[in-house]
């Protein structure tokens, strides 16, 4: 595949990504998407666990393939000295090392910021955790549905009476890779001015608070906690999913004034714009079991391709609420680019979900497969500087793959 595109930011930077599964590596593939090289490191035996997530087809991964792309790989063992050795070796020429392992073990692996930085002060060192680098939690594991539980967004997911529901999607682990992403490219920037390299800590921890908002400043303010709303939000109403006489769901957003004023009258409700009770969207939220109670039953009068007709006549901002196959089939997914397409050895071609901003002077792509285990391995340790015979002796030793 062709590796050079010179119009792309980061071409010329190189990436080590120590990390597995999915903050780190997503963290990687976008760098890796905006010119990066970025060097995969996995270890000898099962290498990334997300290469074990199903579904498979031909024993490729989903999870593996789409966080993985634009990627060289390298098979390590990193508890063997050698295998350090090399990591030192690859962190000494790089500008970026992303690592999730927890807290504490790179510095047991001998590979601490600052024993790297020691000898390559230009490296900028990102480190993603759960609970980030410091207080009494650093040293502890956590998992995406872990720390959705801990930091309160399971008990404002699901129904209002029912249990506490973790986000079908891995939203703290993709918005921490997305958010180090923005780091280690800041901390480029930076690094043309000073010279400089530095050190970054991510945490799922720190993401979670950062995206509960304002639904976290408004306890901070004024003392409300959140409770679960279904698929309503806090601070506006009717902004939900209704089902319709034929049992399908449409989600509509009387999100101010004007729209509920408009979806009122659309649905038969007119005489309700202006009882003082739901005139303001400040009265409606108070009044936000009774009003929502009384638009399901209109709305439940109609099937739900003459109520999005109606609803798109009247200005109301209404959707049917779609599986994801439906979403990903979707004319407007497709002409946004969002889906790219590799050429893989085991499946041709096949497509694979893409960068998500669009440049006027910038065209991500892919460049390289997401790598095979240690696939470039001996191409990367000579690049290093190993010998042909060293890196024999090195597999010899079960010290790469």
């Amino acid at each position: 595949m062709d590796t050079k595109d010179s119009n792309l930011i980061l071409e010329g930077i190189r990436v080590i990504d120590l990390s597995r599964v999915l903050a780190g590596p997503f963290c990687g593939a976008i760098l890796g998407d905006m010119g990066a090289d970025v060097i995969k490191v996995e270890d000898t035996k099962t290498g990334d666990e997300l290469r074990t997530w199903p579904p498979h087809k031909e024993g490729e991964s989903p999870g593996f393939l789409v966080n993985n792309r634009n990627k060289r790989g390298i098979a390590v063992n990193m508890k063997a000295p050698e295998g350090v050795e090399i990591i030192c070796r690859l962190a000494g020429d790089a500008d970026v090392l992303i690592e999730n392992f927890r807290t504490g073990t790179m510095e047991e692996f001998g590979l601490s910021y600052e024993k790297l930085a020691e000898k390559n002060p230009k490296l900028i060192y990102c480190s993603v955790s759960a609970f980030g680098r410091t207080g009494p939690r650093a040293q502890e594991a956590g998992y995406e549905a872990l720390m959705q539980a801990f930091t309160g967004i399971m008990s404002i997911t699901g129904e209002p009476d029912g249990p506490p529901v973790r986000c079908g999607v891995s939203f703290l682990d993709l918005t921490t890779g997305v958010l180090c992403a923005l780091g280690a490219v800041s901390a480029l920037y930076q690094r043309a001015r000073t010279g400089l390299g530095q050190r970054i800590d991510g945490s799922l921890l720190a993401t979670a608070v950062a995206l509960m908002n304002f639904q976290a400043e408004g306890y901070l303010l004024a003392g409300v906690v959140p409770k679960a709303l279904g698929s309503g939000a806090p601070g506006t109403s009717p902004y939900r999913n209704f089902r319709c006489a034929d049992n399908q769901w449409v989600f509509i957003a009387g999100a101010n004034d004007n729209l509920w004023r408009r979806l009122a009258g659309a649905i038969g409700l007119g005489s309700l714009a202006e009882d003082p009770r739901y005139a303001t969207n400040v009265e409606r939220v108070k009044n936000r079991m009774e009003l929502e109670k009384i638009v399901q039953g209109a709305i439940g009068r109609f099937d739900r391709g003459p109520l999005l007709k109606l609803l798109e006549e009247a200005g109301v901002p209404a959707t049917p609420v779609n599986r994801v196959d439906q979403a990903l089939e979707d004319a407007q997914v497709k002409a946004q680019n969002m889906i790219w397409e590799i050429d893989l050895p085991r499946l041709g071609k096949t497509p694979l979900v893409g960068f998500p901003l669009a440049f006027s002077r910038m065209q991500p792509r892919i460049r390289r497969n997401p790598p095979q285990q240690g696939q470039h391995t001996d191409e990367i340790l000579k690049e290093c500087g190993y010998r042909a015979s060293e890196i024999a002796l090195l597999r010899e030793k079960k010290v790469i793959l």
